[in-house]
C-alpha cells in the first residue's frame, strides 16, 4: 500500500516508521526525573529526583490542615566517596510532630536518623526545599537495600504522631513512584 504525503508517495511502512520515530523523540525529550547538581562551595555532586514523591494523607480533615507529606532520596559524590541519604517532609498544622516512620510495600525501613546540618553531607544548601512553612523535614541515611526496595515498591506510607499521639499516615503508590524508581535505576 501507498500513500501520497505532500505529492510523495510512501509506503505505509515507512510511513508507520516516521510516526513511531516521532513518538519517541517526542517521549525523549520528556524532562529527566533525576538531575546531578555541583554545589559549588563545597564541590560536591549531589543527585536529586526533579520533584519529591507526593504522599497523600489517608484521613479526611474537612478541609482544614494540610494532606500532604514528601519523600525523596539524593545522593552526594565528593571525590568518589558516595553516600546515599533519604529527605521527609511532614506537615506539623497543629504544633509538633514525632519523627516519621516510613515503610515500603507494608514493611518497616530502619533509618538512621541525622541531624540535618548541611555540613553532615558536605553542601551548602538543601538539596529539596521545604514545601510550607508548617512542614517539618528530616534527614536519614539511606541504607541501599531500603532504596531498592522503595525503588520497587507498589506502595509506601510515612507515619506521624502529633503531640497528644494521635497517628496520621500518608500514602502513595502507583505512577506516583515513578520518580523513585527512575532515582533508582539511575
Amino acid at each position: 500500500m501507498t500513500l501520497a504525503f505532500h505529492g510523495v508517495t510512501v509506503s505505509a511502512v515507512a510511513a508507520a516508521a516516521v510516526a513511531m520515530t516521532a513518538l519517541l523523540t517526542a517521549c525523549a525529550s520528556q524532562p529527566a526525573a533525576v538531575s546531578d547538581k555541583l554545589d559549588s562551595v563545597t564541590a560536591t555532586t549531589v543527585t536529586v529526583m526533579d520533584s519529591p514523591v507526593e504522599l497523600v494523607t489517608e484521613a479526611l480533615h474537612g478541609g482544614v490542615g494540610d494532606p500532604f507529606a514528601y519523600v525523596a532520596p539524593f545522593e552526594t559524590d565528593r571525590m568518589g566517596e558516595r553516600a546515599l541519604y533519604l529527605w521527609i517532609s511532614a506537615p506539623q498544622v497543629n504544633g509538633p510532630i514525632t519523627q516519621p516512620k516510613l515503610s515500603c510495600d507494608g514493611h518497616p525501613l530502619a533509618l538512621q536518623t541525622l541531624t540535618g546540618d548541611l555540613a553532615e553531607f558536605k553542601l551548602s544548601r538543601a538539596p529539596y526545599k521545604v514545601p510550607a512553612p508548617w512542614s517539618a523535614q528530616w534527614y536519614f541515611r539511606l541504607p541501599q537495600d531500603s532504596l531498592d526496595c522503595l525503588g520497587t515498591a507498589q506502595g509506601i506510607t510515612i507515619e506521624t504522631q502529633d503531640a497528644q499521639g494521635e497517628p496520621e499516615r500518608f500514602s502513595a503508590s502507583g505512577k506516583a513512584l515513578a520518580a523513585l524508581q527512575a532515582f533508582v535505576r539511575r
